[in-house]
């Protein structure tokens, strides 16, 4: 199931990371278990920037009574302060 711009725009400056919590809703289950996803910065580049590149890395699920959870941090690499959201989608 791929997705993308989900999530409120988030700036981070150079070296910034934002940690994210997302998960799916499948039918009436709001915490549904859709297999292994991938999540990376769907970036919102603004005027004429050279380069922006933003790591995604610690991804992660949880599960817990309360249904899944997949989490994942992303970094800002680059030289400038820029915004993003999330993209991404599952392995399966």
């Amino acid at each position: 199931m791929a997705f993308k711009n989900i999530g409120p725009v988030t700036f981070l400056a150079p070296g910034a990371s934002a940690d994210w919590t997302y998960s799916f809703t499948v039918g009436s289950n709001n915490a549904a278990d859709v297999g292994p996803q991938f999540a990376c910065a769907d970036i919102k580049p603004r005027g004429h920037f050279a380069s922006a590149t933003f790591l995604a890395d610690q991804q992660r699920k949880r599960k817990g009574r309360t249904g899944t959870a997949y989490l994942v941090r992303i970094t800002n690499q680059g030289p400038n302060f820029l915004g993003h959201n999330l993209q991404g989608g599952g392995l399966t």
